[in-house]
């Protein structure tokens, strides 16, 4: 599933760094960082625990200094949110907004429309 998001999102990415890329009967676990074609940065971590049907993610969206636009989360904090555990940071840490459970693809697609506005 992830490589054909990559796939369908291959017109924006300049450079693709795999950090980690492991599965067995217990886990799957892949991390990469993505260099898209205007300079941000897409960093994104996706693990599956595969005997108790849990996934936790990470989707980071950064400007080319690192900077963040947003990052799609669902570590177990933040417990505030009414969307808990998933929530988004728009634009700085600090700003936490409620936000659905995302996957790559709706990542991949909020950020071709964000490129395709500018």
């Amino acid at each position: 599933m992830i490589e054909e998001t990559l796939t369908a999102f291959a017109h924006l990415i300049g450079d693709r760094r795999v950090l980690a890329d492991r599965h067995d009967n217990q886990i799957s676990e892949y991390k990469a960082r993505l260099t898209l074609t205007d300079g941000s940065i897409l960093e994104f971590t996706e693990i599956k625990i595969i005997g108790i049907q849990k996934r936790k993610y990470s989707f980071q969206w950064m400007t080319e200094d690192f900077s963040i636009l947003v990052r799609w989360d669902n570590a177990l904090h933040h417990r505030y949110i009414e969307t808990f555990p998933h929530r988004k940071h728009v634009g700085d840490e600090q700003n936490i907004e409620p936000s659905k459970e995302v996957f790559l693809a709706d990542v991949r697609q909020f950020i071709h429309d964000v490129l395709a506005e500018r």
